[in-house]
């Protein structure tokens, strides 16, 4: 600056305070200094912190944009690394013949970890899973397999727990376990219309081979998973549509799975029945979804809502990569407004609720297929919460 005799100067012009009768806690104020609440220095701390766990690079938050190789087919191998390039996120495809491989880690920002392994093998298909605590302990385990016989049998284990499928030639099936049979005709639970994408109902028919199409959805399925689906499921409906995979919907007391032609694996199916599992109410009973009030799901647990938010609030506060977050957005749902929700608890609502449906179509899942990025999303930066949704999924299914 320039001083009053005309001279350049380095120095800074001091302001003399003036005092005046403003006071704080008995100390006189200087009007030409901005004065900040301490509230508001709270504020500011809180703004700094959070900018600080952002750029952190030792914060397990701080991730890479996930990088894609092709594999085959529609399977492209997915890595992210954190900033020092460990591994946290990996999906690797493998194809040797018929074979067909898929294996899944990831490493949580609790230091947990989570590895998944599928084989398809022509009529044979496997699946293992385990979760390990940060010391290494295994803390939940899954192991599932379905072999078909032949064109009418198939053999499924899950857990030990063996169940016996026949009739897979026909449209009804009958699922043996521990001496008891439950006979099911797929064909009467097909809705004989389509419903638009909206899941309004239409004129047109169901074509025979949309028809079967629903059908071999559910005939590919362990037995323990086609049990449940009996149980939880009244009509199967196609969707008129192939821009969204699926819906599960009550409709005036109709329990519906709709799917959409362009479901071929049987993550999708799974994660629409997890959404059928996840509403009950306090006798147990489904409740109509189309009304708020009336909509009591597993996923309304107090404790399951507080994990998540202290998860979402780490995520949203420490994690500053869009494409993290882009996918992220399926269970955290910030922009509840865009997306016709009135408050941020009618969205959070139905966050829980897609959390439950995903973990539950993960953890029962035994197709090579394509994987979604939501799904190593969801596992990495919401451990805690994933995991109560698989302990109760060991009791439900």
């Amino acid at each position: 600056m320039i001083n009053s005799v005309g001279m350049n100067s380095n120095y800074v012009q001091y302001c003399k305070p003036v005092f005046t009768s403003q006071a704080q806690n008995n100390v006189a104020i200087n009007p030409n200094v901005e004065t900040k609440t301490p509230k508001e220095n709270t504020n500011l701390i809180m703004q700094y912190l959070e900018n600080q766990a952002r750029n952190n690079v030792s914060s397990p938050y701080n991730v890479s944009t996930p990088i894609w190789t092709h594999a085959f087919g529609n399977c492209d191998n997915m890595k992210v690394t954190d900033a020092q390039g460990n591994v946290v996120q990996n999906v690797e495809f493998k194809k040797d013949g018929d074979k067909l491989t898929e294996e899944i880690f990831v490493k949580c920002v609790n230091g947990s970890t989570v590895n998944k392994t599928i084989i398809n093998d022509g009529n044979k298909k496997s699946m293992e899973l385990i979760f390990r605590n940060k010391n290494g302990e295994i803390t939940g385990q899954e192991n599932r397999s379905y072999e078909k016989i032949d064109n009418d049998t198939a053999i499924s284990v899950h857990n030990g727990k063996t169940y016996k499928i026949s009739g897979l030639s026909s449209d009804v099936i009958t699922v043996e376990h521990n001496g008891q049979k439950k006979v099911i005709d797929l064909a009467k639970k097909i809705q004989p219309t389509l419903d638009t994408i909206e899941n309004e109902p239409t004129q047109k028919q169901i074509s025979q081979e949309q028809r079967e199409f629903l059908i071999n959805s559910v005939k590919k399925l362990s037995g323990d998973i086609i049990l449940k689906f009996d149980e939880e499921i009244d009509q199967m409906v196609m969707l008129d549509t192939d821009e969204y995979e699926g819906f599960y919907r009550n409709d005036n007391g109709v329990r519906k799975l709709k799917l959409s032609p362009k479901v071929k694996d049987d993550m999708t199916f799974i994660h629409e029945l997890g959404h059928a599992i996840n509403r009950i109410d306090s006798e147990g009973n489904d409740v109509n979804q189309n009304n708020w009030s009336n909509k009591v799901c597993w996923s309304d647990n107090k404790d399951f809502a507080k994990t998540r938010e202290v998860e979402m609030n780490n995520f949203r506060n420490r994690c500053n990569n869009d494409s993290i977050i882009q996918p992220m957005g399926k269970f955290i749902y910030d922009d509840f407004v865009k997306k016709g929700y009135v408050t941020y608890e009618e969205a959070q609502q139905d966050g829980q609720d897609e959390e439950f449906a995903e973990m539950t179509g993960f953890v029962n899942c035994m197709d090579v297929d394509w994987i979604n990025e939501r799904v190593p999303c969801m596992l990495q930066f919401m451990p805690d919460s994933t995991q109560m949704v698989y302990k109760k999924n060991q009791e439900l299914l």
